[in-house]
């Protein structure tokens, strides 16, 4: 019983500690992205840490097994290169009893493995993509940055001098685009003012522009032709975003009731990363035996790729079921053929000591 909580403690602790650090660099990453999109007038800054939290759980859903491969690793490496499980063996405390010391663990990982891929992280996502959405339908000017350049949704882009605290006027605008579809040339806008108006029956977005001109540039021509106007609208958006219907937004239980190709791939894949977390358990135990002089580090490159393999092959089952090559056996081989792979390696000593006395009875024979 002690040993077995020892057990499970280092293992806990060395997944604890692999999974903040992989977090911290992925979210890391997607703040930069973030930032980006904020310095573009694309994203307001004040969702960043709303984004950021709702999107944790699709990159813990993801790295939870991976943290728990390189924990096993790692705690079952030092314990190898200290002799513990040296000692542990001469105990009776063979490759089988680590396995089922190990299974308080594994079953923790597996249930918060089920829980993350199959409702906690649709959720999450459904309720991201609806602040996308949200975002998507807020006053452009909101996240309007005076004297910068800005792209639209259309194409064209806004500069403005200034923008009024309420964020409803503009001050002193300037638009570029493209001529409409099948002209060619470009359009220069300048106006003194300007306002958001919506369109109440078809929800478009329009751009009014008081005190202005309008230049058409054509390619040929020396002139520009201008226009001068008291009042220009500007099409922004034609309609209002369209409701969240992603399949990454769906449980499980929603993917199982529109049993589509496509939702009963994500279901699959999303059983998939859970069946994956016994599975690494067994073949992160069968890699981490390494003598003291070697390190724990050593196999830990090859077991990472093995594991990464293991996740292209199940994305490429999973591509081909979405275009009707393969079927829910295909995913079952995978999972069975990198189980059988890992045993053949946790017990390759015993079946070696085993095949040689098999030989050894058949020449005295």
């Amino acid at each position: 019983m002690i040993i077995r909580r020892y057990l499970n403690v280092q293992i806990l602790m060395s997944t604890l500690a692999v999974l903040v650090t992989l977090f911290v660099v992925i979210a890391g990453s997607r703040i930069i992205k973030y930032f980006y999109l904020a310095t573009q007038g694309k994203l307001d800054v004040d969702l960043l840490m709303s984004l950021l939290m709702y999107q944790s759980p699709a990159f813990l859903e993801f790295i939870l097994p991976l943290s728990f491969f390189i924990g096993v690793m790692l705690s079952m490496g030092r314990m190898y290169i200290d002799n513990e499980v040296t000692v542990l063996a001469a105990t009776g405390f063979g490759p089988h009893q680590l396995l089922q010391g190990m299974f308080p663990v594994t079953a923790g990982m597996l249930v918060v493995s089920a829980l993350m891929t199959l409702y906690v992280t649709p959720r999450s996502n459904y309720r991201a993509e609806e602040l996308f959405a949200e975002q998507a339908a807020r006053n452009t000017f909101e996240v309007l940055r005076p004297g910068i350049f800005q792209p639209l949704d259309n194409g064209q882009v806004l500069y403005v001098r200034s923008v009024s605290e309420d964020k409803k006027r503009l001050q002193d605008v300037f638009v570029y685009g493209a001529m409409q579809a099948g002209q060619r040339g470009s359009t220069e806008l300048r106006a003194s003012r300007g306002f958001l108006q919506n369109d109440p029956h078809t929800g478009a977005r329009y751009l009014t522009l008081e005190s202005g001109e309008r230049d058409e540039l054509l390619p040929g021509y020396k002139k520009l032709q201008r226009i001068r106007f008291d009042t220009y609208s500007l099409l922004l958006t034609e309609a209002p975003p369209k409701a969240v219907t992603m399949v990454k937004t769906l449980t499980g239980r929603q993917l199982l009731q529109h049993g589509n190709i496509l939702n009963m791939a994500e279901l699959y894949w999303r059983l998939s990363l859970v069946v994956l977390v016994p599975v690494v358990a067994i073949l992160a135990l069968s890699l981490s035996r390494v003598n003291p002089r070697q390190g724990r580090f050593l196999k830990l490159l090859p077991g990472v790729l093995l594991y990464l393999s293991y996740i292209v092959a199940l994305l490429m089952v999973r591509q081909s079921f979405e275009k009707h090559h393969a079927t829910l056996i295909a995913f079952v081989e995978v999972h069975l053929g990198y189980a059988a792979l890992s045993l053949v390696l946790l017990f390759q000593r015993p079946l070696q000591l085993a095949w040689q006395h098999q030989q050894a009875r058949f020449e005295r024979r």
